[in-house]
């Protein structure tokens, strides 16, 4: 199963053997906490699957939203602990670097995220998922000089809602066709081959929560 809340979809789906076999999903800014429960009763039912059933569970974990990556994990968490079947955290970008992995083993992917505030989420991947630079946030001049230092000479494919941010983009870079949203599915199929972690996965923040708590003159470092 893979879950994800982390952006402004939330979305929930099966698969078996690295197969999409049911999917619900989304699109929406609040809320998610509300749907991920319904959605994964739906695609349980659609795969004719019990929670009991699942090899593993696959999760979004950040960087994201404060409130949407809580919802995924925390949800996975709970299905986790009730069955004892293996939670796996992934990385909002790994997820997204998974979009375009199919389609082009060769270029280098460098998904790029809006992170509001004049900033983006940011890292780089081989096709075949494993990280050369791990999620950072920067402003999108600053990220998109140091994904073109990590990447060199290397053909890249920026992929995200915040790929368009960047400042330009050299002859050796090119956009992709590939969504700008997690997908679930790929989510599932990521956890399905991921090593075993050894503990819960935990929320993968970056930078403080855009809203300050009540009563606090500072926003809590604990935040997106």
């Amino acid at each position: 199963m893979g879950l994800d809340s982390a952006l402004q979809r939330c979305s929930v789906a099966i698969a078996r053997d690295g197969v999409k076999v049911a999917v619900r999903a989304a699109d929406m800014e609040r809320g998610h906490a509300e749907h991920i429960a319904p959605m994964a009763a739906a695609v349980l039912k659609e795969a004719g699957a019990r929670v009991a059933d699942l090899g593993r569970i696959g999760v979004v974990v950040g960087p994201g939203g404060f409130t949407g990556v809580r919802v995924a994990l925390a949800f996975a968490r709970g299905l986790g602990v009730a069955t004892g079947v293996p939670v796996i955290g992934l990385t909002s970008l790994a997820a997204l670097a998974g979009n375009v992995a199919a389609d082009d083993a060769e270029s280098l992917i460098a998904p790029v995220i809006d992170a509001r505030r004049g900033q983006v989420y940011a890292g780089l991947y081989k096709a075949d998922g494993e990280t050369l630079v791990a999620p950072f946030v920067a402003a999108p001049d600053a990220a998109f000089a140091r994904l073109v230092d990590a990447a060199g000479p290397s053909c890249v494919v920026t992929v995200g809602t915040g790929a368009g941010l960047l400042p330009s983009r050299p002859e050796n870079w090119r956009r992709s066709g590939a969504g700008d949203q997690i997908d679930a599915a790929i989510v599932a199929r990521l956890a399905g081959t991921a090593p075993l972690p050894a503990g819960p996965p935990a929320p993968l923040y970056l930078r403080p929560p855009d809203a300050k708590p009540a009563g606090s003159a500072t926003p809590r470092r604990a935040g997106p």
